[in-house]
Formats: structure tokens, C-alpha cells, sequence
């Protein structure tokens, strides 16, 4: 799958495929909340990503429709942007 914006970076606004930008403007806000620091740990203090970092990444893919039911969240991601190479 191809994303349309950079997940590090996403945009305030939902993109035009966004089927809820509700859930996807909620998700922004928790996004600017856990951002990685420079001593390598989420801005939380959690070591980075976070429970809540990892709850963002499944919001923003939810919000375009993407189903997110897979075993563990941080491999979500990965495992989408692996399939686009």
C-alpha cells in the first residue's frame, strides 16, 4: 500500500482518501503529542515509540479505511510500507 503523505510528517488536514477524518484529526492531535526526542525516548518519557505513538500510526491508517486487526500495532506500518517495494 502507498501512502499519500509521510507518516513521520502527516498532515493537520485528512487527506481526499480519508473515509474518517474525524478519527483522523484526533490522531493528529496525539501525534504532536509523542513526538521522538533527541535522548531517543517519545516526549511522554516512554521509550519511543510509545503504547499512545502506536495507537496514532493505527489511527491515521483506520481513518483511511485501512483494517488495522493485526497481531502487534508497530508492525503495521512497517508491514504496509514493505509491501509497496
Amino acid at each position: 500500500m502507498r501512502l499519500s503523505f509521510d507518516p513521520e510528517e502527516p498532515p493537520e488536514d485528512p487527506p481526499a482518501e480519508c473515509v474518517s477524518p474525524t478519527v483522523w484529526r484526533l490522531s493528529y492531535r496525539l501525534h504532536r503529542s509523542h513526538q521522538l526526542t533527541d535522548a531517543g525516548r517519545c516526549t511522554c518519557g516512554d521509550p519511543f515509540p510509545c503504547s499512545s505513538r502506536r495507537l496514532v500510526e493505527r489511527g491515521f491508517l483506520a481513518a483511511l479505511g485501512v483494517n488495522t486487526e493485526v497481531g502487534r500495532a508497530g508492525d503495521l506500518l512497517d508491514r504496509l510500507t514493505q509491501e509497496e517495494r
